[in-house]
């Protein structure tokens, strides 16, 4: 008999690894690249608008071009801000989870900047979120004026279906159309880049403009105009924090991989060949990346691959700010929602009901009111803009406080991150009025949202710690009798797992029993994406057992399951839970006053309750009101 040849089992191991790596990187192209790869439809249309689009701007513009991509995503996202995962996740809410673990306690000044920081950027991407899919697909229905003039009125009405059709679909999930974000994305890549070629080979001599020294005179020669022209200049880095946010569906190598050896060459080419097309015909400056087709057959083709790709641009967008959300009620920033898995096999999938009507009306709005891509352009770049520049200082904190990075290591970093991100953050100011107001006003309602609800549950917490009974005093009663018990099993839900829970205390108070089984549960959120730590149960009496429910901030907790599983056994189907419904005065008394605490309550009232939030049987749901002043 034959013995198994070792380096046939080795080939196939390497090929299973290289297959792997390939599909990661198809992935990445579809997924994490939808946004930044459809940036060349406006991107340089726009800038040569602003820098006046003669001939002798297209060098310096697209020498801009080419060190913003290489500065903002190569160097700043690719090298460094990627190095800061959380158990391999990242976006701006992994940074947050990683700054307690170094900087304690929430009155520390630096605690708080951070907080604030994250806050901000994260209230920003929500913005980034809703604008994302109305520029990106408006800005290819606009590809249909070219055809004829008189479809140029039908590019607002299109664009509006398409997006009340995206997010129609959301509630299916996001699997069937995840099958064909590779393979589009890669024809499109691979069709802009073609079509750039073809374009360069008539003017190659604007391969010159990717020497920084066109940059540096164009900046020279604009002087303040630059701050401007780069209000544009940014459009190209458009989805640049995706390749942060993404990283851990696909890893840091794939993304890198994908980038270097596709992503980056073919929008490079892409510029290039508008770039020539530009030097040759001047009137092209008016829509450079649809005049790359050079007829009406491959116009027609670039049109519909064109809304193929912004239409998956937006779908990855969308999916994110559903991430984002659910990582934010997982932290306790934002109030508990509805969400939804709407695959069996990937546990990331999901759908939020609330934020996807939400975000869809808010796209479909600003599409009706301001009816071209180059106005929302303005409004666009602000987002884009204050995301990065936080990012930095989030970046900075990180490395100072949790890799202790020594100044003179992560200071010139810095430096150079914030010189790029501030010079794009002074020029998209002077578009507050254009249209730079909408993400301002979308970011302060989110952050509002945010802050009202950490300091509604903050105060919460210290009124309850003030007026509830300890657990000695529960513990006495159990002893001395004077707390009766009755068969069966109680379950109560509390937070944070010191206090005795409203309703055990309001049981108590009225029944003066308590069952002969108690199990009180704290579902704690985790500073990592997926928990490892088991439920811990901490024996108060032998009736008596407080359970602590560490859930990671992109994971979704059934208390029942994990009960049952690790616990209880088959004694938790026939276990009561027992929840406090809160009712809020909302008077100057408390510390929140009026107006904050009539917020507070706002919200609260409108959260998904707990039943559905931790999956509890509702048949088994027993509900005690408790009114509270904060």
């Amino acid at each position: 008999m034959s013995k198994p040849n070792g380096n046939s089992a080795t080939n196939g191991r390497s090929q299973k690894q290289l297959v792997g790596t390939a599909s990661l990187i198809m992935g990445a192209t579809g997924v994490v690249f939808g946004d930044i790869g459809t940036s060349p439809i406006y991107a340089l249309k726009e800038t040569l608008h602003i820098s006046g689009g003669g001939v002798e701007d297209i060098y310096g513009v697209v020498s801009l071009f080419f060190w913003t991509l290489t500065l903002v995503v190569s160097v700043k996202y690719l090298s460094f801000v990627m190095r800061a995962d959380n158990k391999g996740e990242g976006g701006i809410l992994a940074l947050l989870s990683l700054m307690p673990r170094k900087i304690r306690g929430p009155k520390t000044v630096k605690h708080n900047a951070a907080l604030i920081l994250i806050l901000v950027g994260t209230a920003l991407l929500f913005g980034d979120g809703v604008l994302t899919p109305a520029i990106s697909v408006l800005s290819a229905t606009e590809g249909l004026a070219l055809l004829n003039k008189d479809l140029a009125q039908v590019a607002v009405p299109l664009t509006v279906v398409i997006l009340a059709i995206l997010f129609m679909v959301q509630s299916r999930g996001t699997h069937t159309i995840g099958n064909v974000f590779g393979p589009v994305m890669l024809w499109w890549f691979g069709l802009i880049a073609g079509l750039g070629f073809y374009r360069f080979l008539a003017e190659p001599s604007v391969i010159k403009a990717l020497s920084p020294i066109y940059a540096i005179e164009y900046i020279g020669q604009n002087g303040l105009k630059t701050f401007a022209i780069l209000a544009s200049v940014i459009l190209c880095v458009t989805g640049a924090e995706a390749l942060y946010a993404d990283m851990g569906h696909f890893g840091v190598n794939p993304i890198r991989w994908a980038w270097m050896f596709l992503v980056g060459p073919a929008l490079i080419m892409c510029y290039l060949g508008q770039a020539a097309l530009v030097a040759t015909n001047p009137e092209a400056a008016k829509n450079p990346f649809f005049g790359l087709a050079p007829n009406q057959t491959m116009l027609i083709v670039l049109i519909v691959s064109a809304v193929l790709a912004t239409i998956i641009a937006s779908q990855a967008l969308i999916t994110g700010v559903f991430s984002l959300s659910r990582q934010a009620v997982q932290l306790g920033l934002f109030p508990r929602l509805t969400i939804r898995h709407t695959s069996a096999e990937h546990e990331g999938q999901i759908y939020v009901p609330i934020v996807n009507w939400l975000v869809g009306i808010s796209s479909i709005a600003l599409v009706i009111g301001f009816k071209s891509s180059s106005a929302l352009a303005s409004a666009y770049v602000l987002a884009i803009a204050g995301t990065m520049a936080i990012t930095t200082f989030a970046f900075h904190i990180v490395a100072r406080e949790v890799w202790e990075w020594p100044l003179r290591k992560i200071l010139p970093l810095t430096i150079v991150f914030l010189i790029v991100d501030i010079s794009f953050l002074i020029g998209t100011s002077s578009h507050v009025l254009d249209g730079g107001w909408v993400p301002i006003v979308l970011g302060a309602l989110v952050f509002a949202v945010m802050a009202i609800w950490r300091a509604g549950n903050r105060a919460l917490n210290r009124r309850m710690r003030d007026s509830t009974r300890t657990w000695q005093d529960i513990y006495q009663g159990i002893e001395t009798g004077e707390i009766a018990t009755v068969p069966g099993i109680a379950i109560f839900l509390a937070s944070p797992a010191e206090m005795v829970p409203a309703a055990l205390i309001s049981h108590v108070t009225v029944m003066h029993s308590l069952p002969e089984e108690v199990v009180v549960v704290t579902v704690k959120p985790d500073t990592q994406p997926i928990s490892t730590t088991p439920a811990l149960c901490d024996h108060i009496s032998d009736r008596l057992c407080r359970v602590t429910i560490h859930a990671g901030y992109m994971e979704s907790i059934n208390v029942p399951e994990v009960l049952e599983r690790e616990l209880l056994g088959e004694k938790e189907k026939i276990a009561t839970y027992y929840l406090s419904e809160r009712h809020f005065l909302a008077s100057n008394t408390g510390s929140l006053g009026h107006r904050t605490e009539a917020l507070f309550e706002i919200l609260h009232r409108n959260s998904v309750a707990p039943t559905e939030f931790y999956g509890l049987p509702y048949d088994r749901v027993i509900t005690i009101g408790t009114r509270i002043d904060l």
